[in-house]
Order: structure tokens, then sequence, then C-alpha cells
């Protein structure tokens, strides 16, 4: 970062950066969670049922083979939700601070780049 670069950044610019950061890290470690607890689930369920037992359950009662794998789909997708709307938080929070930086830098005269 040039000087002229350091004297536009001011505590909030930091401020929103460090939000940013934080998002961007919770992201993951939130889809993180929810990949293990779909994971967690899954290895629940295969611990009390033998597999003659599964594939019994299976066949006999559909609905309920439907209802487990929805449920695993539930949990994966709240966690793709969530890491996507902490990413655009993340994005969205670097944009405004690339946007407040380029318009400061306008109004100064000095060049774009």
């Amino acid at each position: 970062m040039t000087e002229s670069n350091e004297e536009f950044f001011t505590p909030k610019h930091k401020r929103l950066e460090r939000i940013s950061a934080a998002a961007n890290v919770f992201a993951w470690l939130v889809l993180v969670f929810f990949v293990l607890q779909a994971v967690s689930q899954y290895l629940n369920f295969r611990s009390q049922q033998s597999f003659q037992s599964v594939v019994a359950m299976f066949q006999f009662f559909p609905e309920s083979t439907i209802d487990f794998f929805l449920g695993i789909i539930n949990i994966v997708l709240k966690g793709v939700v969530y890491w996507f709307t902490l990413k655009g938080v993340s994005l969205g929070l670097n944009m405004i601070v690339e946007t407040d930086l380029n318009y400061r830098k306008r109004l100064t005269g000095e060049s774009h780049e």
C-alpha cells in the first residue's frame, strides 16, 4: 500500500475490513459444521442399524428412507445457504471499502489506478 492510500484508509475502513475477514472465516467454519453434522447423523443412523435391517427398512418403509435422506439434505443445504450469505456479506463489505476509496481518490484528482 502506498503512502497516499494509507491516508485514505480510515479506522472505519479498517473496521469494515476486519468484519469482512471475520465473516469470510466464519463462513467456512459454518459450512464445515453443517457438513460434519450431516455426516454425524448418517453415522449415527448406520451405527444403530445393521446392514440387512437398513435394506429391509428401505424396502418396506420407503417414507422413512425419504425422510432420512431429506433430513441430511436439509442440513447440508442450510450450511450452503449460510455459507453463501456470509461470503456475500464479506464480499459486500470489501466492495463498500473499495468503492469509498476509489471515490475519495477521484475527488482528490488522482488517477484511478
